[in-house]
């Protein structure tokens, strides 16, 4: 049996090795007995370039084969979590969020971007790792940071695997079927079964993220993750878990130590059109050079002056409605369609509607999961429950107090400061909870999911037919 875990087919990656930017001579590298080209990776600088081709991955992926672009974060990771709850919606039949929306995604019409895109990203940071790994790179600091960067986001992506196609942790203890972890450059002959627990790809992604602690550097990067970053990570992986002890500490500890702040609220508004902001954790930097005109990514999708597909429910309104005084309240823009409204998360940059830096880990999540896994932890804190909770509603609103902190309010503060970032779905399946999508615009009818909870199967994504049909050994999701 492989120390390395699992590896996925073949075929999978094959197709899924995208060629990005001044990476494509050894991004596109094909496995042959596990070792990369002698003319691949060879100086420390060679992995800075190799690293920056990751974060390009977790935007979106080329298939060098079909020429077909698969949109990661760049739109389907955030808008199926954030259309499958309650807050957002799919705007009309026949929009691109649409089977997100309706929970209508089955094997033979399941979209590849959230199988295929993260196994692109796991394995190209697998071929820098094996270089890395082979000992004639010189390990200078260089050499060091991009290992611990590289170890970070296969962790990203295989967490993103798991609670995407896998039972959640806290259902079961992680005890349902899990997704393949890979750890390794594959064969070429490799066709692995889906033969781990969520439990054990937990603890892979746990793993990975903890040894990158020992490579990665502090200092600020804009558009990379650094050590405060993983650690955020550790902080959200562990809540998801429900290890909130852990999650308590890594999210005070950056909270604390990290150097971020919150943004005021006078600024609340303008830093969505803004590249960088104080509480930019991670984000995915998009160049306006190679992303003005790509009109699949999340920002056309959402605008109104392009597809529109994605607005603010009813019941969403109405919950920001509750204190008028809430600056995010100004966030609420006219939709494409009359009487409806958008969450302008996305206002395009330079000119662009399409070119918006993702925000994959701001601080007020931060602030959020600690004041949750304060109140859930073994010793519940409520004094600092109390200071996180209030730290953010005393940002949207200068008059607020500070109150009693308790889960419903917490849950409530997540879904006013996080929508439209990608976890609303995510949140409502972790714990159990169960949302019923009723009244408004929603043009839902008795045969889609109309109450989310994680007893439904459809709640979880199937495996892609493609990935199915190039590997006899992977295991469909139950009822698919």
């Amino acid at each position: 049996m492989k120390t390395t875990i699992y590896s996925l087919s073949t075929a999978i990656f094959i197709s899924a090795i995208g060629l990005l930017s001044s990476c494509d001579d050894y991004l596109t590298t094909l496995p042959t007995d596990s070792l990369v080209s002698e003319d691949a990776i060879t100086t420390p600088e060679d992995t800075q370039i190799a690293v920056n081709g990751l974060y390009e991955g977790l935007i979106s992926v080329t298939d060098p084969t079909s020429g077909g672009t698969y949109y990661y974060y760049g739109t389907d990771f955030i808008t199926r979590a954030e259309v499958g709850g309650e807050d957002v919606q799919t705007r009309k039949t026949g929009d691109r969020t649409e089977n997100f929306y309706r929970f209508t995604d089955r094997q033979s019409n399941a979209t590849e971007s959230l199988w295929y895109a993260p196994y692109a990203v796991i394995n190209r940071a697998n071929v820098l790792l094996q270089a890395i790994d082979n000992g004639t790179i010189e390990m200078n600091d260089i050499t060091k940071n991009s290992k611990g960067e590289a170890l970070a986001v296969r962790a990203l992506a295989h967490f993103d695997l798991l609670i995407t196609y896998g039972v959640p942790y806290q259902k079961d203890s992680g005890a349902s079927l899990g997704v393949p972890i890979i750890k390794s450059v594959l064969n070429a002959d490799e066709l692995p079964a889906r033969n781990s627990t969520v439990a054990e790809g937990y603890q892979a992604v746990l793993d990975d993220l903890t040894e990158s602690l020992n490579y990665i550097s502090e200092e600020k990067n804009y558009g990379h993750l650094n050590q405060w970053g993983v650690k955020a990570l550790l902080a959200r992986v562990n809540l998801y878990k429900g290890d909130y002890d852990a999650a308590y500490n890594y999210a005070k500890d950056v909270i604390e130590h990290g150097g971020y702040s919150l943004v005021p609220n006078a600024n609340y508004i303008s830093m969505w059109s803004q590249e960088e902001t104080t509480e930019s954790i991670f984000d995915l930097a998009l160049s306006t050079t190679i992303y003005s005109g790509a009109r699949e990514l999340l920002g056309a999708v959402a605008s109104p002056s392009e597809y529109g597909s994605m607005i603010a429910t009813r019941d969403f309104v109405n919950l920001l409605n509750e204190d008028p005084n809430d600056i995010r309240n100004q966030l609420l823009i006219p939709g494409k369609t009359s009487g409806q409204l958008v969450v302008n998360k996305y206002p395009g940059r330079g000119g662009y509607v399409a070119v918006n830096n993702i925000r994959v880990i701001r601080l007020s999540d931060i602030y959020l999961i600690g004041a949750e896994a304060a109140l859930r932890k073994s010793t519940p804190d409520q004094e600092l429950a109390d200071d996180y909770l209030y730290a953010i509603r005393n940002r949207a609103n200068a008059n607020n107090t500070e109150i009693t902190a308790t889960l419903d309010l917490i849950k409530k503060e997540r879904r006013k400061e996080l929508v439209m970032e990608g976890h609303r779905l995510f949140d409502i399946l972790r714990v159990g909870d169960q949302v019923t999508r009723a009244g408004g615009h929603h043009f839902l009818n008795s045969v889609d999911l109309v109450t989310v909870s994680w007893d439904d199967y459809r709640t979880i994504m199937p495996i892609p037919q493609a990935e199915i049909d190039a590997n006899p050994n992977i295991v469909q999701n139950p009822q698919y």
